[in-house]
Parts: structure tokens; C-alpha cells; sequence
């Protein structure tokens, strides 16, 4: 990965353990940053956009 996209990513894997226990699995995109992980024994995804939204998938 490219400086700038770990970067990305590590900011949006941040921002997402603000709701998760921990992560899955993570796929950078060019727009978004698609984060899986746990909470409370549920998966969830969630999507990181790159101007700070995160949204549940």
C-alpha cells in the first residue's frame, strides 16, 4: 500500500474501533475505507469515507 492509503487506513480503522470491540477485516477503496468487526457478538461493516463520514453497511 501506497503512504498515503496506510495512512488512510489507519485513521479510518481509528475512527471505526470508536464502535467496534475489534476489526475483521479491512478494504481501502478509492472512496471509502470498508471496515468488518465485532460488537457485542454481531458482525458489522461499516464504511470510513475519506471526508470523515462513516456510515453502517
Amino acid at each position: 500500500m501506497a503512504k498515503d492509503t496506510t495512512e488512510r487506513v489507519k485513521n479510518a480503522q481509528n475512527k471505526a474501533l470508536e464502535h467496534l470491540d475489534y476489526i475483521l477485516e479491512t478494504f481501502p477503496t478509492p472512496d471509502f475505507v470498508e471496515i468488518v468487526g465485532r460488537v457485542g457478538g454481531d458482525t458489522v461493516t461499516y464504511r470510513v469515507y475519506n471526508d470523515g463520514s462513516i456510515y453502517e453497511k
